[in-house]
């Protein structure tokens, strides 16, 4: 048991992408699953990467510009990161992945599936932003303070202690101001889409798990998740009854079982 625990314990790489530094965080052992945290999510082990690890040899990579990957100028584009994240799986040489995508990342695990499918054994996007959904705006978060922003995500407020800033130094207010930063250059306008991806949708062909928080206000399953659920062939979606935006965050374990159920499933 102790060795097990160990086995799911995250090491911590720092390496270089096409000359683009990239903190890594890895853990577990079996086969490989790429994980793509959402905003605020960088560089943070939790519940749910624990679960992950307790099957799979998870790989989370921090977003440039967010936790310890530093800024890259050239990222200007949501395409650019999806590039960026196949030229990660080629320095790794892994040649298909299990891919699990949250909100932002789940926006850049789309993208990443419509180019090459052929990379992913499996795709899991969780409440995923990045097409836009007739009849729905997302909420502006840029312009709102921490109380209406935990409220928009999620649905137990108790759970955002897990993205908590440590402290409220000076270092962690320019991490905070970083990670904004780069966020708004790929979402800001247009905001949290890519106007040409959900036509795209339809060349996924990588067997799809859409899970989904039952309360989410930013992207709600009405008529965001269904409007996902359409677009991406023979995708199967999955609701959490007691979850927000971050299901991933409010109830860990049912959907890393739910992962665990999906992939293993597959022929």
């Amino acid at each position: 048991m102790a060795a097990e625990r160990r086995a799911q314990e995250p090491r911590l790489e720092n390496l270089a992408v096409r000359g683009t530094p990239v903190h890594l965080l890895s853990g577990g052992a079996g086969p490989d699953l790429l994980f793509l945290h959402g905003a605020g999510g960088a560089g943070r082990w939790l519940e749910f990467q624990t679960a992950l690890a307790g099957r799979f040899s998870v790989r989370f990579p921090s977003h440039p510009g967010h936790g310890g990957s530093p800024a890259a100028g050239w990222i200007e584009h949501i395409s650019d990161l999806a590039f960026h994240y196949l030229d990660l799986l080629d320095t790794l040489r892994l040649e298909r992945v299990h891919l699990v995508g949250a909100s932002f990342g789940g926006w850049i695990g789309a993208e990443i599936a419509v180019m090459a499918s052929h990379r992913l054994a499996s795709l899991t996007l969780i409440d995923p932003v990045g097409i836009k959904v007739d009849g729905w705006i997302y909420p502006f978060l840029f312009g709102m303070d921490v109380p209406e922003i935990v409220q928009t995500v999620f649905h137990n407020p108790m759970a955002a202690l897990a993205l908590a800033p440590p402290d409220a130094s000076p270092e962690t207010m320019a991490l905070q101001y970083r990670q904004g930063t780069a966020l708004a250059r790929v979402s800001w306008n247009p905001y949290l889409y890519d106007p040409l991806l959900r036509r795209r949708l339809a060349r996924i062909t990588t067997p799809t798990l859409l899970c989904w928080g039952a309360h989410d206000r930013l992207a709600p399953l009405e008529p965001c998740g269904q409007a996902w659920a359409k677009d991406v062939p023979g995708a199967r979606l999955r609701v959490f009854a007691e979850s927000g935006h971050v299901p991933h965050l409010e109830e860990p374990a049912a959907v890393a079982d739910a992962i665990v159920e999906f992939c293993g499933g597959l022929p």
